[in-house]
């Protein structure tokens, strides 16, 4: 990670999926489904994954809803600052007609699915003539008697919140179609030009927090975890390097970093099944740090990490990790992760003397004293010595019988049974390069590993298959697939495709194409990372499936002052997805909705106010993390 050195961690690295939920972790707000989130057989201690069976039967009832107000809404001060709207807005408006050339929406994106339970939408759109500066936009579906109707001359609107509670308890799984005209109001012969989309509310719901890698920059300081439960209209700040306690960072010679062993950076990250925890890696040389998420106990040590688990884990040279719900629950505290080490731990060797990477198992509450303990003193040599009688012990490796090449990014089944990770010849210092990368899967068979195999539909010898993630129920793997002559480094011809964990036929996602009319197109945005929130809703018949992934369709750049590299380097933003499975194995995959609670610029005391935020590689689960309180865009 010499270069874009934080952002080699968390833009590039692969994934881990892990669910569950633990007691006392959010729920959903309860507006239709109550504490539990629904009506079914609720989260299975082990597994983590929510059946939700007579989703139609907690509808509200109405054939003729009046939940859309009778008389359009003016907006009368637009809350980004437009100019306000003109009173007598609605008789620029008396051609009915869409006219030709009309705005682009990209917000929703065309046949979106929104959760039941999600926040409200924002609507986005853009003229196609600067001179057109006042909107209506018309919502329809049959159940409301009337079409909510608004006047505004902002290019966003949200809906407001009383609004979006009744329609989401009364409108489930019908379109609504959303008409957006423009006209100019300066110009008495100017026609409306009118775009049309549409978009459903989904029976089910969603679960959990969402916690991902905020960043201006590659600097000390400028990343950081933030995070918000489903619903939020906010965000939190999870942690940062001030908060972390932990202070076992080293160098490759096993001296503490700066002589106190503070964490430097916050870097590849993901939550531990304990639902109040997430483990990341540290600055160069890619220690492993783990810390407390939850709120009022920001950064503490987890209670289960003994001294013997946090030196273990402070190797240098680790990568992504992965947790098992279930193996945890049943008391194998282990953390399965990229292990790019020499053959002889804390011997002073660079990555690049290295021999391939590999899968590694630490064991975070290891009963195997740590140095310290076991001896006086910790100079590196002693340190060396106690790490490599160590192995087997308090960490160790998994066999990959069959597969040659090197290991990187493990997804750990949420049953505990399987890891799927990507056998690659391409592994460089915590990352991806250039090189091959297909998906394997080999047995966790309690840590020993076997035999590892192709996982069929994910390792095609023309393209680079990369960065798993589990679904909740252990049935699909998410990936991201990406030209093999390429670098796999923050790839912008990366795609999102899902693939059943058994093997089979690859769907590539609807969501990686941005709406066409915004000039964006895939491949060439970036999309990457993909994450399944920590339930399944089955819903007569059909299974409901979310996904959170981070793609720079945006178009926003970091600002080069905070690169060490200098550049120019897109910003990533994160975006919402759904899969249904129709009960036979069919599925129907969705365009992305952009998750407008995210910051796209940061806001605050430091000197890069103002700055482009990106953010990226979400981890999703259930998950205790502070209140939501910053408002950002």
């Amino acid at each position: 990670m010499a270069t874009l050195g934080f952002l080699a961690a968390a833009i590039a690295g692969p994934s881990c999926a892990n669910t569950g939920r633990t007691s006392g972790a959010p729920t959903n707000d309860g507006l239709v489904f109550g504490d539990d989130g629904g009506s079914g057989t609720g989260f299975s201690p082990g597994g983590g994954s929510f059946a939700q069976t007579d989703c139609t039967s907690l509808k509200r009832s109405c054939d003729a809803c009046q939940d859309f107000p009778s008389a359009p809404i003016i907006d009368a001060q637009p809350d980004d600052g437009s100019p306000a709207t003109p009173a007598d807005a609605a008789s620029h408006f008396s051609d009915p007609g869409l006219g030709s050339g009309g705005p682009c929406v990209s917000e929703p994106s065309d046949g979106t699915l929104i959760p039941q339970n999600w926040l409200r939408p924002r609507f986005r759109y853009a003229a196609a003539s600067a001179s057109q500066t006042l909107f209506e936009l018309r919502l329809h579906t049959p159940r409301q008697t009337n079409d909510l109707v608004v006047y505004t001359t902002s290019k966003t609107w949200k809906m407001p919140k009383t609004i979006w509670d009744a329609i989401r308890g009364s409108t489930w799984d019908e379109d609504f179609v959303l008409t957006v005209r423009s006209v100019d109001p300066t110009n008495a012969a100017s026609k409306p030009a009118g775009s049309q989309s549409k978009f459903r509310i989904a029976p089910a719901v969603a679960d959990g927090a969402m916690i991902y890698w905020a960043a201006v920059g590659e600097k000390d300081g400028q990343s950081w975890l933030e995070g918000f439960n489903v619903g939020d209209e906010g965000i939190a700040k999870v942690l940062d390097v001030a908060t972390a306690q932990l202070k076992l960072s080293r160098d490759q010679g096993g001296q503490l970093q700066n002589g106190t062993g503070a964490v430097q950076c916050i870097g590849c990250h993901t939550a531990v099944p304990d639902g109040k925890s997430v483990a990341f890696i540290d600055f160069y040389p890619w220690n492993g740090v783990t810390a407390s998420a939850a709120n009022m106990h920001e950064g503490e040590i987890p209670s289960w990490l003994t001294p013997g688990g946090a030196e273990a884990f402070s190797q240098p040279w680790l990568g992504i990790m992965s947790f098992s719900t279930s193996a945890w629950a049943a008391g194998d505290h282990a953390v399965v992760v990229t292990y790019q080490g020499s053959s002889s731990p804390w011997n002073g060797q660079s990555y690049s003397d290295a021999p391939n990477s590999r899968l590694a198992w630490i064991d975070l509450s290891t009963s195997v004293p740590s140095s310290a303990q076991a001896e006086a003193g910790t100079n590196s040599n002693t340190l060396s010595n106690y790490m490599k009688g160590n192995e087997g012990k308090s960490y160790g490796f998994i066999a990959r019988n069959g597969d040659a090449r090197g290991a990187q990014g493990p997804a750990w089944s949420h049953d505990g049974k399987t890891i799927v990770y990507v056998s690659t010849n391409a592994a460089k210092d915590g990352r991806l390069a250039t090189g091959a990368a297909d998906l394997y899967a080999v047995p966790y068979n309690d840590r020993a590993g076997g035999a590892a195999t192709p996982v069929q539909g994910a390792s095609d010898p023309n393209t680079n298959e990369y960065y798993p993630s589990y679904s909740p129920d252990d049935k699909y793997v998410a990936f991201d697939r990406a030209p093999g002559s390429e670098t796999m480094y923050y790839n912008p011809h990366a795609e999102v495709f899902v693939v059943p964990a058994a093997g089979g036929t690859s769907v590539r996602l609807e969501a990686n194409v941005p709406p066409a009319c915004t000039g964006a197109a895939s491949p060439g945005v970036t999309n990457s990372w993909a994450k399944w929130s920590p339930q399944v809703t089955t819903c007569s018949g059909k299974t409901y499936y979310w996904i959170i992934f981070s793609s720079s369709r945006g178009g926003a750049l970091f600002n080069q002052a905070n690169l060490k590299s200098g550049g120019q380097v897109p910003t990533s933003q994160l975006y919402l997805t759904a899969l249904v499975d129709d009960g036979t194995g069919k599925l129907t995959t969705y365009p992305a909705l952009d998750i407008w609670n995210q910051p796209t610029n940061y806001k605050g005391p430091l000197s890069f106010n103002g700055n482009s935020q990106s953010n990226h590689t979400p981890t999703w689960e259930v998950v205790d993390i502070p209140p939501a309180t910053e408002t950002p865009r």
